[in-house]
């Protein structure tokens, strides 16, 4: 496993969601010291709040993809994804700032995911 032992001990011990993410893809093989392309999840009730929240995170450096509701799911669901070493640190930071800018454009933050890099 290419990931320190110490900080697998960590992520194990954590409640945390995106420190179980972590551990989730260090114990498939992810190589948590390089950089990934993570993705982030938004929930938008409507057009013009989901084009609202897209602006912001592509002004912010994000590559935004902007989905619109189907049977499926009735909200507009807006990805955000960006290169950057998968940090519990750095994510818990976005968390809570993605948390706050949802709820300011009247949606919710579903979390992330990433493919693994080995």
């Amino acid at each position: 496993m290419p990931n320190a032992p110490s900080l697998i001990a960590t992520l194990k011990t954590s409640q945390d969601p995106d420190a179980l993410v972590l551990l989730q893809m260090a114990e498939l093989g992810a190589d948590l010291a390089k950089p990934h392309h993570p993705e982030f999840a938004f929930e938008i009730p409507s057009s013009d709040t989901a084009e609202g929240i897209a602006a912001v995170l592509s002004s912010l450096g994000y590559q935004v993809e902007h989905f619109d509701p189907d049977e499926d799911n009735p909200s507009h669901q807006i990805i955000a994804e960006c290169a950057m070493v998968l940090e519990l640190e750095a994510l818990n930071k976005l968390s809570l700032q993605f948390e706050a800018l949802a709820e300011k454009y009247q949606g919710s933050y579903d979390g992330w995911g990433a493919e693994i890099v080995e």
